[in-house]
């Protein structure tokens, strides 16, 4: 048994310690669900009154989130609706041909303030004069013209036939070369490795090149170098990054501007613009959730998405790894002509952003808000890994697979679940076919791998008894029926917390 103590001396610890007080039962009682409308919700929870950002990563690694004060982690075997942590590797993320279109939307509207499905009008009547007969004469033999030179080159190439199999043995071994070679060769996929090396607009190519080859097109030189090509322009240096796809023209006809505010502790920029974002908040819960007036009243609001417990500072971090605009958290202001129109609550990390909240103007919605934000929250993280290489991952809370409203998390790629067992990363694409199955899983494969961070032993735990520190077996002495019915609850905040943050929080007694 150990006998390590903690004395009185100990509170000086406490100024750069996590502090919490448990707030579940050792045997909890399912409660409401917001995802499938039940009784079957089932968590552990504790009340931060302070808590450190590299304390708080270290959680949501384990499968905890914050809710203001409030910090939770779903009893995933227990609970109706499993909540999977989930993230994005941001250095590599993939925009889909959807995001881009939601891209491309908002800076159409921006720049030329033109909104999906209008057009502009050169003139409103039609062209109907002969002035229009040459241009369309033009294009006609233009048109002619193409076709006939296509015909000859088709003709050029029908009489060169070749073995594609000795073809391709004498090509390079790109990706494009081994994926050809694959479906010339074999009736099976190809690999998981080499289809995760190709990019989305790769993978189409690849689901193109399947079809070609049913339909027995693969058969001449000139098919395979078209595709080459077509191959190699889809490659990461021909294709426009997120980066570069956010940025608006020169003189853009809207004005739109995102500003980074501290929300905890309050900022004076954050006080100025409270009342504004809370308007926003209020038409929006009440328009897209249906929530009623009282339900988004401005305390409410504050409590929710303004008040937390997270420190901006740590003592643990050395300042070269602490970003120029800090840790903590912050609320992301997005402004139309100097108006604010849609706020992204987040908490920036050692290790990533977390996206906690999201809500905006109701009558913009056709500018597909929601996706628009993540990517702009995807850009931030980005940003800031420049800085800081640590900060790398972009948090979206939690995934739901048992919820079809909650899986569009799983779009922004390449994503990750936590394995509720093993707290190891797997990518979605191979989590996705297990939770079709069954809602609850062990993404590990491997049945010999254990928590390695699991804590069992309690004797190290912190308590904070009135002014001083205390291990377990010192609370037993001074009480050992208070101890008696603590113990279990020790013991579960020890294995959910992980053993570096169950033995440096400071668990309040008072």
């Amino acid at each position: 048994m150990s006998t390590h103590r903690h004395d009185a001396s100990s509170i000086s610890n406490v100024s750069s310690s996590s502090i919490v007080q448990i707030a579940f039962n050792s045997n909890p009682t399912p409660h409401h669900c917001g995802y499938c409308n039940t009784d079957g919700s089932c968590s552990a929870g504790i009340v931060a009154s302070k808590m450190l950002v590299d304390d708080y990563l270290l959680l949501m690694d384990r499968g905890w989130r914050k809710c203001g004060t409030y910090y939770y982690k779903s009893l995933m075997d227990k609970t109706c609706c499993p909540l999977y942590t989930i993230r994005c590797d941001a250095n590599n993320f993939e925009l889909s041909r959807s995001q881009r279109r939601v891209i491309q939307t908002m800076n159409r509207f921006i720049n030329e303030n033109i909104k999906p499905g209008e057009h502009i009008n050169v003139s409103s009547e039609p062209q109907t004069s002969a002035s229009s007969t040459p241009s369309i004469t033009n294009k006609q033999k233009k048109t002619k013209s193409t076709s006939i030179q296509s015909k000859r080159t088709t003709n050029k190439f029908n009489n060169n036939k070749i073995n594609l199999n000795e073809w391709i043995k004498t090509q390079p071994n790109t990706n494009a070369i081994q994926l050809i070679r694959h479906i010339l060769t074999n009736d099976t996929p190809p690999s998981d490795e080499l289809l995760n090396r190709l990019r989305s607009r790769q993978k189409r190519w690849y689901k193109k090149l399947l079809k070609l080859k049913t339909q027995n097109k693969l058969s001449f030189e000139t098919d395979i170098n078209l595709l080459i090509k077509r191959f190699d322009r889809m490659k990461t240096n021909s294709i426009r990054s997120l980066e570069q796809m956010l940025q608006f023209n020169d003189k853009p006809k809207n004005k739109f501007e995102c500003r980074l505010v501290r929300s905890y502790p309050t900022s004076e920029e954050f006080l100025c613009t409270l009342k504004d974002s809370h308007s926003i908040y209020e038409r929006y819960q009440m328009a897209i959730h249906g929530d009623g007036k009282s339900e988004c009243s401005f305390s409410q609001f504050k409590r929710f998405l303004c008040q937390s417990s997270l420190e901006k500072d740590c003592s643990r971090i050395p300042s070269a790894k602490i970003p120029s605009c800090g840790y903590g958290c912050f609320h992301l202001q997005y402004y139309l002509n100097g108006k604010i129109i849609a706020c992204s609550v987040i908490d920036i990390l050692p290790g990533g952003v977390s996206s906690v909240y999201f809500y905006y103007e109701p009558d913009l919605g056709f500018l597909k808000l929601g996706v628009y934000s993540a990517l702009k929250e995807i850009e931030l993280t980005r940003r800031l890994a420049r800085e800081i290489p640590d900060i790398k991952h972009y948090y979206l809370g939690f995934y739901v697979h048992t919820c079809v409203k909650m899986r569009y998390k799983g779009q922004y790629k390449p994503s990750y679940l936590l394995c509720p067992e093993t707290y190891t990363w797997h990518r979605i694409e191979k989590c996705i076919p297990l939770l079709n199955t069954h809602k609850y899983v062990r993404f590990e494969s491997d049945l010999s791998k254990v928590d390695e961070n699991e804590e069992n032993n309690t004797e190290q735990l912190k308590l904070r008894v009135g002014h001083q520190i205390k291990t377990p077996l010192q609370l037993q002495a001074i009480d050992k029926h208070y101890y008696a019915y603590m113990l279990n609850l020790f013991k579960t905040f020890a294995k959910f917390a992980g053993r570096i943050c169950a033995n440096r929080i400071i668990i309040d007694l008072n």
